[in-house]
């Protein structure tokens, strides 16, 4: 699996570059269920932050979606974080 998130990570950079983030458009909207809306340089952004999740490796390890993170608009603070599944051990 790391060698597969790290392929990720290699095509990520290859094809999106760090340019992505001038374009990017993030909400996090609270109504009657949240909604996490994005464009497309948006959503690849998202993508781009989990694979690192996920490369990182480290439970606990989060990035914060708010307004003053990487959403431009936000209802509700939003945070993805990397966890353990119960099954897995250390």
């Amino acid at each position: 699996m790391d060698k597969k998130i790290r392929a990720l990570q290699q095509c990520y950079e290859e094809h999106f570059g760090e340019n992505i983030q001038e374009h990017c458009y993030i909400e996090v909207i609270d109504g009657s269920e949240v909604i996490l809306s994005a464009n497309k340089e948006g959503l690849l952004l998202l993508v781009g932050k989990i694979i690192e999740l996920c490369e990182n490796g480290l439970t606990g390890v989060h990035y914060h979606l708010d307004e003053a993170g990487m959403a431009d608009k936000c209802d509700k603070p939003l945070i993805i974080q990397l966890t353990k599944a119960p099954w897995q051990s250390d």
